[in-house]
Protein backbone atom coordinates (compact mmCIF):
# COMPACT_ATOMS: atom_id res chain seq x y z
CA UNK A 1 0.00 0.00 0.00
CA UNK A 2 1.39 3.42 -0.95
CA UNK A 3 1.93 6.11 1.67
CA UNK A 4 -0.98 8.13 0.28
CA UNK A 5 -3.31 5.13 0.45
CA UNK A 6 -2.14 4.36 3.98
CA UNK A 7 -2.91 7.93 5.02
CA UNK A 8 -6.40 7.89 3.48
CA UNK A 9 -7.22 4.46 4.86
CA UNK A 10 -6.15 5.25 8.42
CA UNK A 11 -7.71 8.71 8.35
CA UNK A 12 -11.04 7.17 7.34
CA UNK A 13 -10.80 4.68 10.20
CA UNK A 14 -10.02 7.41 12.73
CA UNK A 15 -12.72 9.71 11.37
CA UNK A 16 -15.25 6.88 11.58
CA UNK A 17 -14.22 6.04 15.14
CA UNK A 18 -13.92 9.55 16.57
CA UNK A 19 -15.58 11.99 14.18
CA UNK A 20 -13.99 14.20 11.55
CA UNK A 21 -14.05 17.21 13.85
CA UNK A 22 -11.96 15.46 16.51
CA UNK A 23 -9.05 14.12 14.47
CA UNK A 24 -6.39 16.51 13.17
CA UNK A 25 -3.30 16.06 11.03
CA UNK A 26 -1.09 15.82 14.12
CA UNK A 27 -3.23 13.03 15.56
CA UNK A 28 -3.13 11.17 12.25
CA UNK A 29 0.65 11.56 11.98
CA UNK A 30 1.15 10.38 15.56
CA UNK A 31 -1.10 7.38 15.02
CA UNK A 32 0.94 6.35 11.99
CA UNK A 33 4.24 7.21 13.69
CA UNK A 34 5.01 9.72 10.96
CA UNK A 35 6.13 13.32 10.96
CA UNK A 36 3.40 15.87 10.28
CA UNK A 37 5.42 17.08 7.30
CA UNK A 38 5.17 13.64 5.73
CA UNK A 39 1.38 13.83 5.99
CA UNK A 40 1.10 17.39 4.66
CA UNK A 41 3.31 16.48 1.71
CA UNK A 42 0.36 14.46 0.38
CA UNK A 43 -2.44 16.53 1.93
CA UNK A 44 -1.39 20.12 2.74
CA UNK A 45 -4.49 20.66 4.89
CA UNK A 46 -7.08 18.53 6.61
CA UNK A 47 -9.66 19.86 4.15
CA UNK A 48 -7.61 18.38 1.29
CA UNK A 49 -7.73 15.01 3.02
CA UNK A 50 -11.48 15.24 3.65
CA UNK A 51 -12.08 16.21 0.01
CA UNK A 52 -10.17 13.08 -1.08
CA UNK A 53 -12.42 10.94 1.11
CA UNK A 54 -15.57 12.71 -0.12
CA UNK A 55 -14.52 12.11 -3.73
CA UNK A 56 -14.01 8.42 -3.06
CA UNK A 57 -17.52 8.02 -1.65
CA UNK A 58 -18.93 10.04 -4.55
CA UNK A 59 -17.17 7.82 -7.10
CA UNK A 60 -18.27 4.65 -5.30
CA UNK A 61 -21.89 5.78 -5.26
CA UNK A 62 -21.70 6.82 -8.92
CA UNK A 63 -20.67 3.27 -9.82
CA UNK A 64 -23.45 1.85 -7.65
CA UNK A 65 -26.20 4.05 -9.08
CA UNK A 66 -25.31 3.05 -12.64
CA UNK A 67 -27.99 2.63 -15.32
CA UNK A 68 -31.74 2.94 -14.82
CA UNK A 69 -33.42 0.49 -12.45
CA UNK A 70 -36.21 -1.33 -14.25
CA UNK A 71 -37.82 -2.89 -11.16
CA UNK A 72 -38.51 -2.27 -7.47
CA UNK A 73 -36.10 -5.13 -6.76
CA UNK A 74 -33.29 -3.41 -8.68
CA UNK A 75 -34.03 -0.09 -7.00
CA UNK A 76 -34.00 -1.39 -3.43
CA UNK A 77 -30.97 -3.59 -4.11
CA UNK A 78 -29.16 -0.49 -5.37
CA UNK A 79 -30.01 1.35 -2.17
CA UNK A 80 -28.84 -1.56 -0.06
CA UNK A 81 -25.43 -1.15 -1.68
CA UNK A 82 -25.57 2.64 -1.31
CA UNK A 83 -26.20 2.13 2.43
CA UNK A 84 -23.16 -0.18 2.53
CA UNK A 85 -21.06 2.49 0.80
CA UNK A 86 -22.29 5.18 3.16
CA UNK A 87 -21.59 3.09 6.22
CA UNK A 88 -18.03 2.53 5.00
CA UNK A 89 -17.69 6.35 4.88
CA UNK A 90 -20.09 7.05 7.75
CA UNK A 91 -18.01 9.90 9.17
CA UNK A 92 -19.07 12.01 6.19
CA UNK A 93 -22.78 11.45 6.71
CA UNK A 94 -22.54 11.99 10.46
CA UNK A 95 -20.71 15.31 9.91
CA UNK A 96 -22.66 16.20 6.77
CA UNK A 97 -24.35 19.41 7.97
CA UNK A 98 -21.16 20.71 9.56
CA UNK A 99 -19.09 20.04 6.45
CA UNK A 100 -21.53 21.70 4.06
CA UNK A 101 -22.30 24.71 6.26
CA UNK A 102 -18.74 25.48 7.36
CA UNK A 103 -16.83 24.88 4.14
CA UNK A 104 -17.96 26.60 0.93
CA UNK A 105 -15.94 24.20 -1.22
CA UNK A 106 -17.75 21.17 0.23
CA UNK A 107 -21.08 22.93 -0.16
CA UNK A 108 -20.59 23.87 -3.81
CA UNK A 109 -19.25 20.43 -4.72
CA UNK A 110 -22.16 18.75 -2.96
CA UNK A 111 -24.69 20.92 -4.80
CA UNK A 112 -23.35 19.63 -8.13
CA UNK A 113 -23.36 16.01 -6.96
CA UNK A 114 -26.84 16.33 -5.46
CA UNK A 115 -28.27 17.68 -8.72
CA UNK A 116 -26.90 14.62 -10.54
CA UNK A 117 -28.27 12.28 -7.87
CA UNK A 118 -31.75 13.85 -8.07
CA UNK A 119 -31.76 13.53 -11.85
CA UNK A 120 -30.70 9.88 -11.57
CA UNK A 121 -33.55 9.25 -9.11
CA UNK A 122 -36.08 10.77 -11.50
CA UNK A 123 -34.70 8.57 -14.25
CA UNK A 124 -35.02 5.44 -12.08
CA UNK A 125 -38.61 6.32 -11.21
CA UNK A 126 -39.46 6.93 -14.86
CA UNK A 127 -37.91 3.60 -15.78
CA UNK A 128 -40.01 1.80 -13.15
CA UNK A 129 -43.12 3.53 -14.50
CA UNK A 130 -42.26 2.46 -18.05
CA UNK A 131 -41.77 -1.13 -16.85
CA UNK A 132 -45.18 -1.18 -15.12
CA UNK A 133 -43.73 -1.33 -11.60
CA UNK A 134 -44.97 2.12 -10.61
CA UNK A 135 -48.26 3.69 -11.65
CA UNK A 136 -48.38 5.51 -14.98
CA UNK A 137 -50.53 8.13 -13.25
CA UNK A 138 -47.50 9.48 -11.34
CA UNK A 139 -47.00 13.13 -12.28
CA UNK A 140 -44.22 15.66 -11.82
CA UNK A 141 -45.10 16.90 -8.32
CA UNK A 142 -45.54 13.37 -7.01
CA UNK A 143 -42.24 12.30 -8.51
CA UNK A 144 -40.51 15.27 -6.89
CA UNK A 145 -42.06 14.33 -3.54
CA UNK A 146 -40.71 10.78 -3.86
CA UNK A 147 -37.28 12.16 -4.78
CA UNK A 148 -37.35 14.43 -1.72
CA UNK A 149 -38.33 11.61 0.65
CA UNK A 150 -35.67 9.26 -0.68
CA UNK A 151 -33.02 11.99 -0.57
CA UNK A 152 -33.91 12.77 3.06
CA UNK A 153 -33.60 9.12 4.06
CA UNK A 154 -30.34 8.68 2.17
CA UNK A 155 -28.75 11.77 3.76
CA UNK A 156 -29.74 11.19 7.36
CA UNK A 157 -30.51 7.50 8.03
CA UNK A 158 -27.17 7.01 9.78
CA UNK A 159 -27.67 10.02 12.05
CA UNK A 160 -31.14 8.86 13.10
CA UNK A 161 -29.91 5.30 13.57
CA UNK A 162 -27.08 6.55 15.78
CA UNK A 163 -29.65 8.30 17.99
CA UNK A 164 -32.57 5.87 17.95
CA UNK A 165 -31.27 2.40 17.09
CA UNK A 166 -27.76 2.29 18.51
CA UNK A 167 -28.23 -1.28 19.77
CA UNK A 168 -29.23 -2.65 16.37
CA UNK A 169 -26.85 -4.48 14.08
CA UNK A 170 -25.95 -2.91 10.76
CA UNK A 171 -28.12 -5.48 8.96
CA UNK A 172 -31.13 -4.67 11.14
CA UNK A 173 -30.59 -0.97 10.54
CA UNK A 174 -30.29 -1.30 6.76
CA UNK A 175 -33.39 -3.52 6.64
CA UNK A 176 -35.36 -0.89 8.58
CA UNK A 177 -34.47 1.96 6.23
CA UNK A 178 -34.93 -0.16 3.12
CA UNK A 179 -38.39 -0.95 4.46
CA UNK A 180 -39.06 2.78 4.81
CA UNK A 181 -37.94 3.30 1.19
CA UNK A 182 -40.39 0.58 0.20
CA UNK A 183 -43.19 2.40 2.02
CA UNK A 184 -42.32 5.61 0.17
CA UNK A 185 -43.00 3.76 -3.09
CA UNK A 186 -45.93 1.67 -1.82
CA UNK A 187 -48.78 4.12 -2.65
CA UNK A 188 -47.67 4.14 -6.28
CA UNK A 189 -46.81 0.50 -6.99
CA UNK A 190 -48.71 -1.59 -9.55
CA UNK A 191 -49.61 -5.23 -8.91
CA UNK A 192 -46.32 -6.18 -10.53
CA UNK A 193 -44.43 -3.71 -8.37
CA UNK A 194 -46.23 -4.88 -5.21
CA UNK A 195 -45.09 -8.45 -5.81
CA UNK A 196 -41.50 -7.28 -6.31
CA UNK A 197 -41.68 -5.24 -3.11
CA UNK A 198 -43.15 -8.15 -1.11
CA UNK A 199 -40.55 -10.56 -2.48
CA UNK A 200 -37.73 -8.16 -1.63
CA UNK A 201 -38.94 -7.84 1.95
CA UNK A 202 -39.10 -11.62 2.24
CA UNK A 203 -35.57 -11.91 0.91
CA UNK A 204 -36.50 -13.66 -2.32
Amino acid sequence: MSTKEKLVSRALELFNENGIEYVGMRELAADLKMRVGNVTYYFPTKDDLVVEIINRLRDLNSKTIGPDCSSITDFLSMYRQIFNNQYQYRCLLLSFVHLVSKHSLFGSNYAVTEAKRSEALRSHITSMINNDCLSASLVGDQIELIVSHITLISRFWLSEARLSYMNWTLEQTKAHYLNILGYVLLPYVTDKGRKQLDDFRKGK
